[in-house]
C-alpha cells in the first residue's frame, strides 16, 4: 500500500505485447468467439446471466462508439437487451461456451464483430471507417432520436442477425461517397475495419410508417408496393411484442407464398430470438376470393406464427388475436430499388391516365349509338339492337 491507496495489478510492456499479438492473430471467427467468450467470462469455463449482460451493453455501447454515435437509453433499449440476456439463457444461471455458441449461431452470429474491431483499432491506432464519413443521414436524426420503432438499439440487435443481402457494403472506391458498411463476417483486419460496425442506414429508406401513412391495408400497399429490393418489416402489437419480418425479396401480392433462403423472422421483444428463417414464409393475398385475404407469416400454412387480417387493425399471434399498434416498413436495397420503384409508380399512374383518356376520348366520338362501342358488345352477345319505334 502507497500513500493509503491500495497498488493496482500492472502489467508488463512484454505482457502487454504478448496479449496484443493475441488478439491481433485471432482472423478466424470461432477464435474470436471462444476469446471474448472466456474474456467475459473472467477467465471461467461458464458465463453467468451478470457476465452476459455486461457482455451484451458492452457489444453494443463499443459499436455505437465505432460509428460515433453518443450512447443513450431508451423506453426499449434495456428491454431488447435482457431479451437478449433472456433468451441467451432461458431458466438456466449459467451456459457453457458450446452452449453459448449454438445460441449465438442461430441468433446474432455477429455480435463480436464490434468488440473485436473496436479492439483491432486501438491496438493498431486506425481510424474508424466512420470517423472520415461527414455525409448527412436525414433518417439517421430521427432513428437516434426515437421517432421509429427502429431506435438504434433495435437497429443494433437485428444488424447482429440479417445476413448479408441487407446490407450494402460499398466498394473501397466508393467508401466517401457511399460510407455504409454493414457486413460482419471478414477474414482479415482491413476487411473488419472496413465492414463491422453499427449500420447509418444511408442506404435503408423509410417506405411506410403507419403513424404518418396511417394504419390500413390500403396505405400498407400503396407505399410497400412494387419495391423489388430485400426490406425488413417492423411489427408492434399487444403484450409488448415487437417481430422483425425481414423479406430478402420485398412485399409481393399473390396467391402463392413467396420468400427466399435469407427470409428471417426475429422477435426482438419480450424475448430476443431468430423465430424462423428459410424460403416460402411469406404470402400476402388481397384478390384471391378462395383464399383467405390479408398477411401470413410463417413457412407451414397450418400452424403461423403472424397472421394479419385484410381490416389490418388486429393480428393472430400463434392463433391468438392482438391488437396491432404500429407498422413500418425499410427498404434495404439502396438507391437503385428505391428508384425503381418510384419509376414504376410514375409509369402505373401515367397508364391509368392514358386509358382514362382513350375511354373519354371514345364516348366523346360516340355520336350517335351506332357508332357506340356498347352497341358493338351487345350484338356480339347475340342481343339485336335494331328495333323500330313507331
Amino acid at each position: 500500500m502507497q500513500d493509503g491507496h491500495v497498488e493496482k495489478d500492472l502489467i508488463t510492456k512484454e505482457q502487454f505485447v504478448k496479449a496484443g499479438k493475441e488478439i491481433l492473430n485471432l482472423h478466424e471467427v470461432n477464435d474470436q468467439k471462444k476469446y471474448y467468450f472466456r474474456l467475459f467470462a473472467l477467465g471461467k469455463d461458464v458465463l453467468t446471466k451478470d457476465d452476459s449482460r455486461d457482455l451484451v451493453v458492452v457489444c453494443y455501447a463499443l459499436a455505437l462508439s465505432l460509428s460515433s454515435i453518443p450512447y443513450s437509453q431508451f423506453a426499449n433499449s434495456e428491454g431488447c437487451l435482457e431479451a437478449m440476456v433472456n433468451s441467451m439463457f432461458g431458466i438456466q444461471e449459467s451456459i457453457s461456451y458450446e452452449d453459448f455458441e449454438r445460441w449465438m449461431e442461430k441468433h446474432c452470429p455477429h455480435l463480436f464483430s464490434s468488440v473485436h474491431e473496436w479492439v483491432l483499432c486501438i491496438l493498431t491506432g486506425s481510424k474508424s471507417h466512420t470517423e472520415e464519413v461527414t455525409t448527412a443521414v436525414p433518417e439517421l436524426d430521427h432513428i437516434l432520436k426515437g421517432h421509429y420503432l427502429i431506435n438504434k438499439t433495435v437497429l443494433w440487435c437485428m444488424t447482429i442477425s440479417l445476413p448479408g443481402v441487407y446490407i450494402t457494403i460499398p466498394k473501397p472506391t466508393d467508401l466517401r461517397t457511399q460510407p455504409s458498411a454493414y457486413a460482419f463476417v471478414s477474414s482479415s483486419v482491413q476487411d473488419l475495419l472496413q465492414k463491422a460496425r453499427l449500420p447509418h442506414c444511408q442506404t435503408w429508406n423509410l417506405l411506410y410508417n403507419s403513424n404518418d401513412h396511417g394504419l390500413s391495408m390500403n396505405r400498407f400497399s400503396h407505399h410497400v408496393s412494387s419495391y423489388k429490393g430485400s426490406c425488413v418489416t417492423l411489427l408492434s402489437f399487444e403484450a409488448k411484442n415487437l417481430y422483425c419480418i425481414a423479406s430478402d425479396c420485398g412485399w409481393r401480392e399473390g396467391s402463392r407464398r413467396y420468400g427466399n433462403d435469407q427470409c428471417l423472422l426475429i422477435q426482438l421483444l419480450p424475448i430476443y430470438r431468430v423465430m424462423q428463417a428459410g424460403p416460402n414464409m411469406l404470402l400476402w393475398n388481397e384478390h384471391n376470393r378462395e383464399m383467405k385475404k390479408g398477411i401470413q407469416i410463417g413457412r407451414d400454412a397450418k400452424s403461423l406464427i403472424l397472421e394479419i387480417p385484410s381490416e389490418f387493425d388486429s393480428i393472430k399471434h400463434y392463433g391468438v388475436t392482438c391488437k396491432l399498434h404500429r407498422v413500418e416498413v425499410w427498404g434495404c436495397g439502396g438507391p437503385g430499388a428505391l428508384e425503381a420503384q418510384i419509376k414504376q409508380k410514375q409509369w402505373e399512374i401515367k397508364d391509368t391516365q392514358k386509358h382514362r383518356t382513350k375511354k373519354f376520348t371514345l364516348h366523346q366520338k360516340s355520336e350517335s349509338w351506332e357508332d357506340n362501342p356498347d352497341k358493338q358488345l351487345l350484338e356480339w352477345g347475340g342481343i339485336s339492337t335494331n328495333h323500330s319505334y313507331r
